[in-house]
């Protein structure tokens, strides 16, 4: 049993609460672009994205509506039941060098790549894409405004705002693959595709 308790989440500032949320909407995606995703962890994630995306914007205009938090927070359950079984990819092996080497909090590090990844993988995962649409009524260039207007306002979201110097993308791009979580990727990549989305979120 896991007990979810809004209140326990409630002094959590705006920022904090972002970045985590993010990590679990990175959780989500990571598992459903997967190559060990199944029926069950795809549903959990899609119910994950969708209840994140659903709330998001109230949960910014008024981050301490406990049935805001508490909506996120049972997302952010369903994203662990859904990673659980498929592993992380490539967004987590991208943050990895990102985290370790510019200080980059884990949630924004492992979140940058998901528009990117999403154009990258989108022609593998229609199926659960097409459920994520007809849920919120949204089209794909629309999934990915959502997921930028996350930290609109609140987080630098890209990597000059965080510090990181241009010289540093081919290092991250190698380090990239220094962790077996780059290898779920149910789209093989390679140096030359991490670069692009390196230079992508720059």
């Amino acid at each position: 049993y896991a007990i979810l308790d809004p209140s326990l989440t409630k002094n959590l500032p705006l920022t904090t609460s972002l970045i985590t949320t993010l990590d679990a909407l990175s959780h989500s995606f990571e598992a459903i672009w997967n190559k060990n995703a199944n029926n069950v962890s795809t549903r959990k994630a899609i119910e994950s994205i969708c209840l994140i995306l659903m709330n998001i914007r109230a949960f910014k205009a008024d981050c301490m509506n406990l049935s805001m938090r508490k909506k996120l927070l049972e997302a952010s359950n369903y994203a662990g039941l859904a990673f659980s079984n498929t592993m992380t990819a490539a967004a987590h092996s991208i943050s990895y060098p990102l985290t370790i080497h510019h200080n980059i909090q884990h949630g924004i590090a492992a979140s940058l790549s998901l528009c990117s990844l999403l154009d990258l993988n989108r022609e593998y995962i229609e199926a659960p894409l097409t459920s994520i649409y007809e849920s919120l009524n949204i089209s794909f260039e629309d999934l990915k405004t959502l997921i930028k207007d996350i930290p609109k306002g609140v987080l630098p979201f890209n990597l000059k705002e965080l510090g990181v110097p241009k010289e540093a993308i081919d290092r991250i791009a190698k380090e990239s693959f220094f962790n077996s979580r780059i290898k779920n990727n149910i789209r093989d990549l390679n140096h030359s595709d991490v670069i692009k989305i390196l230079n992508d979120i720059y």
